[in-house]
């Protein structure tokens, strides 16, 4: 299932996140202003960390990883995480290769020139005697702009939640931002959970907790 609605850009979010401390709104991003650049900073650092959870937007499953000509697995620089899985389970890609038995790390190559698997078992970053390839499971950082509505509703209002704490020193706007931040978190899970086809509530004890707190009947 998919929805198309209207987007928000990262120069709307951050534009946003200036009213809620009462600052005047800025025309481009990197304009040079403290308070606005200082919302940009917040603004990604918080896309990566909620990002990098894990969701149906920005997840490949089931990705089949060539090794290089230097014995690598070699993986973008905007990768979050990587697990190995079993590629015969399902929604996974047929493949010979046992990925699931592979303890691997993401870690920059020893030339820092890549971002690759380490071989943890093994303790080393090249696979020469190792498999062709592997099957992983990939959760990828976009751009704020790519990001379907619900998630960009999550990061926002828990952007301006850290980025209102940092510079208004007022109990009652903190209060008031946690709760938007936690009803825009169940619905970005309740989302996810119906284009993805999984009930992230039931399975995630900190989101079913809140979950419940503004809907009882989940409970059920």
């Amino acid at each position: 299932m998919a929805t198309l609605e209207a987007h928000m850009t990262e120069l709307k979010a951050v534009n946003q996140m200036l009213r809620s401390i009462s600052e005047q709104p800025v025309s481009q991003l990197g304009s040079g202003q403290i308070d606005s650049d200082n919302a940009e900073e917040v603004l990604e650092e918080v896309s990566r960390r909620i990002q990098s959870q894990g969701w149906h937007a920005n997840s490949r499953r089931g990705v089949v990883l060539p090794v290089n000509a230097s014995f690598q697995f070699a993986v973008g620089t905007n990768v979050l995480k990587v697990d190995t899985v079993n590629p015969t389970s399902p929604r996974r890609t047929a493949s010979p290769t046992p990925s699931a038995y592979y303890d691997v790390a993401l870690r920059r190559s020893i030339d820092d020139t890549k971002w690759i698997l380490y071989d943890v078992d093994n303790d080393t970053e090249t696979w020469a005697s190792g498999p062709a390839t592997l099957t992983v499971d990939i959760v990828e950082f976009l751009p704020f702009q790519h990001l379907p509505v619900y998630l960009q509703a999550y990061i926002y209002k828990a952007a301006a939640h850290e980025f209102q704490k940092s510079t208004v020193a007022s109990q009652i706007l903190f209060q008031f931002t946690q709760e938007e931040v936690e009803y825009t978190m169940v619905y970005a899970v309740q989302c996810d959970s119906e284009v993805s086809d999984r009930n992230m509530i039931r399975n995630h004890a900190g989101v079913r907790e809140v979950a419940y707190r503004y809907n009882p009947l989940y409970g059920t």
